[in-house]
């Protein structure tokens, strides 16, 4: 089974410096798109069906990178992230590490650093979104079973063995 290419999400309020990045993706043909602010990133996150990844900008004119965060995070979605900052500022990235981002890069940064970084959340893209659709396929099947089904699974869940079981259902232990 292939793969699903992992999107690596770009938003800095910059061009110069999501279209140095997309270069940067694109030689080592990593699929990108760039953003230039966070309303049509937030918007994109929101209609992708495939694993995502994303680099923030610390700050930004509409909506600094870390609200960003915070929103997706209030939204219920895993991104993982990393921060990009020409502001070496101790405190932010120390609360973007809290809540969950992968790294924090001060500007100017070596390509190698970026990309490390970069593969680093791809790889996470990849295992959380395969983790939640395994997720939701056990979901989908245990919604197809019946209510005296679900009663057996969650006892079995809870560590009760066959014949408990039955014992509690007043069923045979077969």
């Amino acid at each position: 089974m292939d793969e699903l290419p992992v999107e690596v999400f770009l938003v800095d309020d910059e061009a110069e410096v999501t279209d140095a990045l997309v270069w940067l993706l694109d030689s080592i043909k990593m699929k990108s798109r760039a953003f230039s602010s966070a309303a049509p990133f937030l918007q994109a996150v929101r209609e992708t069906t495939g694993p995502v990844c994303a680099v923030l900008d610390m700050r930004m004119p509409e909506m600094s990178g870390l609200e960003i965060q915070k929103t997706l995070r209030d939204e219920g979605f895993d991104l993982p992230l990393f921060f990009l900052s020409a502001h070496g500022d101790i405190p932010a990235a120390v609360n973007a590490i809290q809540l969950g981002a992968v790294d924090f890069l001060q500007k100017p940064f070596k390509p190698q650093q970026f990309l490390d970084a970069i593969n680093r959340i791809h790889r996470l893209a990849r295992e959380r979104f395969s983790a939640a659709q395994a997720r939701a396929q056990l979901q989908r099947q245990v919604a197809k079973l019946s209510s005296r089904e679900a009663e057996v699974l969650d006892l079995l869940a809870k560590g009760y063995t066959s014949k408990e079981i039955a014992q509690k259902l007043i069923i045979s232990p077969k």
